[in-house]
């Protein structure tokens, strides 16, 4: 499959992009849309209805993967209200990884998560975490407070915790990030 090199791909994203593009052309995959990019790397969805990450470095992409496949070990679809991507596949020598597109209310982006133990913040770090999550989700907070419980049961502790991460459905109303960056 030939996917071109999208107009306006930022540089630091290009060897991600070649690699994911090289990963669509083994498998024989089309992709239709930038779904989004960020510090970590790319999400494009393909033709079969799935979502591709690839990322930037490999550590973020080990640590994402060893999520996504404690969740599929653990049988997890969803987090209380909160649907969660699927592994679908994988791939260690282009960095990416292939899941399910879930439709809102959803939670993702699991490269920043620490596994089977807390984020190495001290209690004040933790204190200035959680009002600036109160701020940005405002009377949902308590939702999304338990979802996140729902993954500390699994070993799972998020970091990456915001709007765009962590989404209702009805983000218009309540400030969600625009620009698709994650």
């Amino acid at each position: 499959m030939n996917n071109p090199r999208p107009a306006g791909l930022p540089e630091i994203h290009s060897e991600s992009w070649d690699r994911l593009s090289r990963y669509c052309s083994v498998c024989g995959i089309e992709l239709v849309e930038q779904f989004g990019w960020g510090y970590e790397g790319l999400v494009y969805s393909t033709v079969s209805k799935s979502a591709i990450k690839a990322f930037r470095h490999r550590e973020l992409y080990e640590n994402e993967l060893k999520v996504y496949l404690r969740l599929r070990d653990h049988a997890v679809k969803a987090a209380h209200e909160f649907a969660v991507p699927r592994l679908i596949s994988w791939n260690d020598e282009f960095l990416v990884i292939e899941m399910t597109i879930v439709s809102p209310p959803f939670i993702l982006d699991f490269a920043g998560a620490y596994l089977d133990k807390r984020p190495p913040f001290d209690d004040e770090q933790l204190q200035e975490w959680e009002e600036q999550k109160m701020e940005q989700f405002e009377d949902r907070w308590p939702i999304v407070r338990s979802a996140l419980s729902f993954f500390k049961g699994h070993g799972i502790y998020l970091n990456d915790v915001k709007p765009g991460n962590v989404t209702f459905g009805d983000e218009d109303s309540w400030g969600s990030d625009a620009s698709g960056r994650s």
